[in-house]
């Protein structure tokens, strides 16, 4: 499912500035494809999160009063922004944020070492006295 102007103008139950909104969605889905890409499934209702709070809030007012006139910002200024659960909802939703194991051994790890790493004991013992003997 793709999210249209008329999606959010339903979901808002207004009537919506469709060219404002079209753009909206298009740079919150380019926002979305920069954490997981392509999009899995369900990352609509992300970008609908991301343009409807840009879109009913554009300067991220937290505080408003009105008189005298006061207005609190939020930490973040405003405009399309994700949010730290956007960005963990859209790779819960790829399928990522699971247990998972890193390799941090170096491919050529184990190459070009000294004899004595890369002789395996085989049976015969090797001392200061030759085969066969063993401290």
């Amino acid at each position: 499912m793709t999210i249209t102007p008329t999606d959010l103008g339903t979901y808002l139950d207004t009537t919506v500035d469709e060219a404002r909104v079209q753009q909206m969605i298009d740079w919150a889905t380019m926002l979305c494809q920069s954490v997981v890409n392509p999009l899995p499934d369900g990352a609509d209702t992300v970008i609908l999160d991301v343009v409807v709070r840009a879109y009913t809030n554009p300067t991220s007012a937290q505080q408003e009063s009105v008189g005298p006139y006061t207005v609190g910002h939020g930490p973040m200024s405003g405009g399309l922004r994700l949010t730290r659960e956007n960005k963990r909802t859209l790779r819960r939703l790829a399928g990522g944020g699971g247990a998972f194991t890193i390799d941090t051994t170096p491919p050529n790890a184990g190459q070009n070492l000294p004899w004595w790493d890369t002789n395996s004991y085989s049976g015969v013992e090797y001392g200061a006295d030759g085969p066969g003997w063993y401290p």
